[in-house]
C-alpha cells in the first residue's frame, strides 16, 4: 500500500509540474466560473467527465451556532475513473494567496481528514501568480492525496482548485486533470 501511494505522490508532483504547460490539441468543452452576471474564468472540462455545479448558499455545521457564506462551486469527476474529485471555486472575501491559504486551511478538514501538507510551491499559472500545495490524508476512512492551487486573479479575486485521489485510483487519468488545469483563462 505505500508503494502505491509513493507512486500516486510521484503522480501528482508530476500532474502539478506540468500545470501550467500549453496543451496542443487539446479539446473540452469550454465552461465559464461567474459570480453574479459576472465571469470570473473558464476552463475545458474533457470529455467524459461529469460536473456538478453549486451555487452561493449559507451553511452551518452541525456544532456552530454562525453560518458560513459558500460561493458557487464546480466538481467534476471522471466518469470512467472512481476515487478522483476535482473541484473550483473562487471564494467571496478571498482576495490574496495568503487569504487563500487561510481559506483552505478552513475548509480543508471538510475536504479531507488528518490532512499533512508535505510540498508548497509558488509558480505563475496563465501568467498569474500561484501556490500549489500537496500532501496526504483520508476521506471516508480511505488514505488519499490531494493537490491545491491557488491562483491569484485580477481584481482583488483568487481562483482555487483542489484535486483528491483516493488510493489505488487510475492516475492515468493525470493528463486529462493537466490539460484541463493547462486550460484555465482568467475572463476579462
Amino acid at each position: 500500500m505505500r508503494l502505491k501511494m509513493l507512486n500516486l505522490t510521484r503522480s501528482l508532483a508530476i500532474a502539478a509540474g506540468f500545470l501550467v504547460a500549453p496543451v496542443a490539441g487539446f479539446a473540452g468543452t469550454p465552461m465559464t466560473y461567474t459570480d453574479g452576471e459576472r465571469a470570473l474564468f473558464q476552463i475545458e472540462v474533457p470529455d467524459f467527465w461529469s460536473v456538478r455545479t453549486g451555487g452561493l448558499r449559507d451553511l452551518t455545521a452541525p456544532d456552530a451556532e454562525n453560518f458560513r457564506d459558500v460561493s458557487r462551486i464546480f466538481g467534476l469527476t471522471p466518469e470512467t475513473h472512481e476515487g478522483i474529485w476535482v473541484g473550483f471555486v473562487s471564494p467571496h472575501g478571498v482576495a490574496s494567496l495568503a487569504d487563500a491559504r487561510d481559506y483552505l486551511t478552513d475548509i480543508g478538514q471538510f475536504l479531507v481528514k488528518d490532512a499533512q501538507v508535505e510540498t508548497s510551491r509558488s509558480r505563475r499559472i496563465a501568467g498569474l501568480p500561484a501556490q500549489t500545495f500537496s500532501g496526504t490524508g483520508r476521506r471516508g476512512g480511505k488514505p488519499l492525496e490531494f493537490t491545491a492551487i491557488t491562483i491569484d486573479m485580477p481584481n482583488g479575486r483568487v481562483a482555487v482548485s483542489v484535486v483528491v485521489f483516493e488510493a489505488g485510483s487510475d492516475v492515468d487519468i493525470i493528463n486529462d486533470i493537466n490539460e484541463m488545469m493547462a486550460s484555465f483563462k482568467v475572463v476579462r
